[in-house]
């Protein structure tokens, strides 16, 4: 039987931002009523880095007065995400029981959901709230965490670019799947648009990283631009090799169990593949 622990963090957000709000409280005062009553802090886990979380609340603070009555109003759906979860399990084959933890907080709108472990392995997943929840992104989300399961691959940190290709294919095209199953709109993703001016080339200038774990290129083929200079093109790259291996005969419940070892090596030779298809297709 599956359990989820689904908390938020709503409350603890809007008595730091109401008392900042009507205190008018100049920007160090209302960083200490930020740590004082909110103080959930985005920054890389284990890492205190005040000036950062300083930076990141100077930069959203503005925006909340947009937000907040969102926020106010944001209340967790247990039942869909218990819907969604067991569509992402039937789309990857997974019946073990899964437990787990999901914290919805309030980031600071360029936040995106992150994983930590503890040391009993229990799992959590926290998820911005700042901005509209699409089902999309929370079924993504999920998919990422069966994939991890099944294939040992360790989280919450990525190993190499190729473990991001093939988590972020996954991981989109099982929530598409679930959209479809559901009968959810259809979501739409401009980095696929901009990125498919020129696949071929950002497939080809993604291959020399593929073996890298090193923070640089992990942010740069994720949240800045990448060796072709487009945002988002490790994700990119793994909805378009994951695209090719379905039209192959694969199936997502057989990629999602591909060995964590074997990962980095097998997205290389997917991607040689994918290139051979592009310039050499018969006629």
């Amino acid at each position: 039987m599956d359990i989820i622990k689904i908390t938020h963090l709503r409350d603890e957000f809007l008595a730091f931002y109401h008392q900042a709000v009507t205190s008018d409280a100049a920007p160090d005062t209302r960083f200490e009523l930020w740590k004082e009553l909110y103080g959930f802090s985005v920054t890389q886990p284990g890492v205190q880095d005040d000036q950062l979380a300083r930076d990141m609340l100077d930069y959203a603070f503005p925006k909340y007065a947009q937000a907040v009555d969102h926020i106010e109003h944001f209340e967790p759906s247990h039942e869909e995400i218990f819907s969604l979860l067991q569509a992402v399990k039937e789309e990857l084959d997974y019946d073990s029981a899964l437990h787990m933890s999901i914290v919805f907080f309030v980031g600071n709108f360029e936040s995106d959901p992150f994983f930590e472990t503890d040391e009993d392995e229990q799992l959590t997943l926290y998820y911005p709230i700042e901005k509209e929840m699409q089902q999309m992104d929370l079924a993504k989300e999920l998919a990422r965490v069966i994939h991890c399961l099944k294939s040992g691959m360790a989280y919450p940190l990525a190993t190499s670019i190729g473990h991001i290709t093939l988590q972020e294919g996954i991981a989109l095209h099982t929530a598409e799947k679930v959209h479809t199953s559901l009968a959810l709109p259809a979501p739409s993703y401009s980095w696929l648009e901009v990125c498919n001016q020129e696949p071929n080339r950002i497939m080809i200038n993604l291959l020399p990283h593929i073996q890298r774990n090193d923070y640089e290129a992990l942010y740069s083929f994720t949240k800045g631009r990448g060796a072709s200079g487009y945002f988002n093109e490790a994700i990119f790259v793994g909805w378009t090799a994951v695209k090719h291996l379905l039209t192959q005969g694969n199936t997502l419940c057989e990629l999602s169990a591909i060995p964590d070892e074997r990962v980095t090596s097998f997205m290389e030779e997917t991607l040689y593949d994918v290139l051979d298809n592009a310039y050499f297709v018969q006629p």
